[in-house]
């Protein structure tokens, strides 16, 4: 009796930290409750191929810019351009830059690429609680001093002849 209890209680605690990591974690644009939440959701849209999601995640200052886009490559090709874009990444950085009113944020996100870094700051507007992207600036891309991936440290050689005890 005793056995059956701790595997329902143990059951109802999965279940319940299940449930409450679902519901505080941003799925999609609809739930970018930050500037950052909003550009993790594009990002993640983006390498899923996901172009309803991606869309969502702009203005519609933007969207005429990105429909056309989408309607010259053609809808598969636009999915895979999406996918293929993030690829190459290695990882990003964002900084919040000042904000001047609370319903605007602007963002400098750095792409860390393997032979370069390309950086671009993001125009947000929160429109109903949900931020969304309304401006990109035009990517300005650096060399880091040291690719990424470089060794910093040389790594000690093992002896030809470690000593025996």
């Amino acid at each position: 009796m005793q056995r059956h209890f701790i595997t329902i209680l143990t059951l109802l605690l999965i279940g319940a930290g299940v449930w409450f990591t679902a519901r505080n974690r941003p799925a999609d644009s609809g739930d970018a409750a930050t500037p950052e939440d909003a550009i993790q959701a594009m990002l993640d849209a983006s390498r899923r191929g996901d172009v309803r999601t991606y869309l969502d995640c702009f203005t519609d200052a933007m969207r005429p810019q990105l429909d056309a886009t989408r309607q010259q490559m053609g809808e598969a090709r636009f999915r895979e351009y999406l996918a293929e874009s993030q690829a190459p990444m290695m990882g990003v950085a964002t900084t919040r830059l000042a904000e001047a009113r609370p319903d605007r944020a602007r963002i400098e996100v750095e792409f860390i690429l393997r032979d370069k870094n390309q950086r671009q700051t993001v125009e947000l507007k929160n429109e109903g609680g949900q931020w969304r992207i309304e401006a990109m600036s035009q990517a300005v891309h650096a060399k880091p001093p040291i690719p990424y991936g470089t060794k910093v440290f040389e790594e000690p050689k093992p002896e030809a002849n470690p000593p025996s005890s």
